[in-house]
């Protein structure tokens, strides 16, 4: 081998050294770019577990559900309580007008 043969040899490879050398910087780069975008991202999920954990799960969500069916059972019974208690009171108008009838009162409104 020559001398300028080994003179080229040598010089590529200070090239190639050289380019390495800016790819290590640039990976430094990504590197810390990945490494702040992992952090953010930890933290989010984080923050969504914090919430998840304030959010009911199936045993709340049962109470709820018997809660809100002891109510429309109570307002159903209520309904039917108001209706029986709405024909009482038009037997007992009606009887009370019946008496005042027969008695000869006159009633008014």
């Amino acid at each position: 081998m020559t001398e300028q043969t080994n003179t080229n040899y040598n010089d590529r490879f200070d090239k190639i050294d050289k380019h390495f050398e800016e790819m290590r910087g640039e990976f430094r780069s990504v590197y810390a770019q990945l490494n702040k975008l992992t952090t953010i991202v930890i933290r989010g999920f984080d923050r969504i577990d914090k919430e998840l954990e304030k959010k009911a799960d199936k045993e709340d969500l049962n109470r709820l559900y018997d809660l809100m069916d002891k109510i429309a059972k109570q307002q159903e019974i209520d309904d039917e309580e108001r209706l029986v208690m709405g024909h009482q009171l038009d037997r007992l108008d009606r009887w009370v007008h019946e008496v005042a009838d027969k008695i000869g009162y006159k009633l008014s409104i």
